[in-house]
């Protein structure tokens, strides 16, 4: 049995410049969003409080709410329809697969806002370590080499900080936690994901037409 290595390019179905706008429209208005619920969230502390307080502390502050709940779930929806277009365009299932979870498990940080408790937990998680994945797998799509090593950076930068949130936990025994303070730490894992969802978005939207003709036939998944 062969499985798809990487990216196969399909010139008559190459839809990767619209994936790449969709991505950049994405992750825009998310950070947008985030920069506004702040400002309408009394006392909010970047060191502080994590993002998902913006949408879910209790009690809950408004429109802060309403505001980072929306645009997480557009973000989950928007990401879902640039795999769609990336996958039907021969890109890689295993990068897909990924940011395909990130987007789903997004969407549930919407639908179940921090008071929910652990299933709120458990998709704002996933969320992140898959995200973290996808950006470290997006090389399989055939990017050029500089575009390559900044996957590389900012999916370990976002990786390694997870990492330290389960293995040295969230408190003051984690290093970062104890020098950035818990806001501060998780905007390491979730920021250099979305920075790099925009520069991707980029890359796509520019290749149009001449994306890498690179093609992987057999080998691994």
């Amino acid at each position: 049995m062969k499985f798809q290595r990487g990216s196969i390019f399909r010139p008559k179905k190459d839809y990767y410049k619209i994936a790449g706008i969709i991505l950049i429209i994405g992750a825009i208005q998310f950070l947008l969003a985030v920069n506004l619920a702040e400002t309408q969230f009394p006392g909010y502390n970047t060191a502080k409080n994590v993002l998902s307080d913006l949408g879910g502390s209790i009690p809950l502050h408004e429109p802060s709410a309403i505001i980072f709940n929306l645009s997480v779930i557009i973000l989950g929806i928007l990401s879902l329809a640039a795999v769609y277009l990336i996958l039907k365009s021969g890109g890689c299932r295993l990068f897909s697969s990924c940011l395909a979870v990130s987007a789903v498990c997004a969407i549930g940080v919407g639908l179940f806002p921090e008071y929910t408790g652990s299933a709120h937990v458990l998709f704002a998680v996933l969320t992140f370590l898959f995200g973290s994945l996808a950006t470290i797998f997006s090389y399989r799509l055939g990017l050029n080499i500089p575009m390559a090593i900044v996957s590389m950076i900012l999916g370990f930068i976002s990786l390694l900080t997870i990492l330290s949130f389960l293995i040295l936990g969230t408190g003051a025994s984690n290093p970062l936690i104890a020098y950035l303070g818990v806001g501060g730490a998780e905007r390491f894992i979730a920021y250099p994901n979305l920075f790099y969802l925009i520069a991707l978005g980029g890359y796509l939207t520019s290749r149009g037409k001449d994306w890498v003709r690179i093609r992987f036939t057999d080998g691994y998944w």
